[in-house]
């Protein structure tokens, strides 16, 4: 009984966690969209620095811990 709690309160925190991660991408998208509206010429702009943001460590440590997680899951589900 004790795996079963402990996989349920992992699956608790990943759904809040996921929650607070589809309110900031609406936050987020939500004045992407407001300020390109008003300012098109920020879309190339915008593009480059994500980019450039996607490059530095801290986001690509990110991307590092995401394709663990990803592998550990397909190998729970054994594929």
């Amino acid at each position: 009984m004790r795996d079963q709690d402990a996989i349920a309160g992992i699956f608790g925190a990943l759904v809040e966690q996921t929650k607070a991660i589809r309110d900031l991408k609406i936050q987020v998208e939500s004045l992407k969209q407001m300020m390109f509206e008003h300012r098109p010429a920020f879309i190339p702009a915008y593009d480059e620095q994500v980019a450039k943001t996607s490059a530095t460590p801290s986001v690509q440590q990110l991307d590092a811990t995401i394709s663990q997680l990803e592998l550990a899951v397909r190998s729970l589900r054994g594929e």
